[in-house]
């Protein structure tokens, strides 16, 4: 018989190799991005989105908030990680104007 534990450690680091599959999915995205040099159509709100959630995560995951939770903070460092590389290779490739209106300092008119 297993104890509730190690149950919940096997759950944990199979939801872990889940959420890492997840955060690897738009690899082929960024690797076009970086073959064709330009960002074109893609988005960035979602990537934003999930930095933020990989945040708030670890904040959830650290000792002092809620004890014995090193693999909610691990998959979601490694998670921060990979979105982070993400975010730069998005923002090198995109052109100054998208850049402009991304951050705010465009107006529409």
């Amino acid at each position: 018989m297993v104890s509730a534990t190690v149950a919940g450690y096997i759950v944990g680091i199979i939801g872990n190799i889940t959420s890492l599959c997840l955060f690897l999915f738009p690899l082929p995205t960024f690797y076009k991005i970086i073959k064709d040099k330009v960002v074109k159509e893609f988005n960035l709100e979602l990537h934003l989105a999930i930095v933020l959630n990989c945040m708030l995560w670890i904040f959830y995951g650290m000792p002092f908030v809620h004890p014995d939770s090193v693999l909610i903070v691990t998959i979601n460092i490694i998670g921060l990680v990979i979105e982070l590389a993400y975010l730069a290779i998005f923002v090198f490739f995109s052109d100054f104007r998208q850049k402009a209106k991304e951050s705010g300092c465009l107006s529409r008119g």
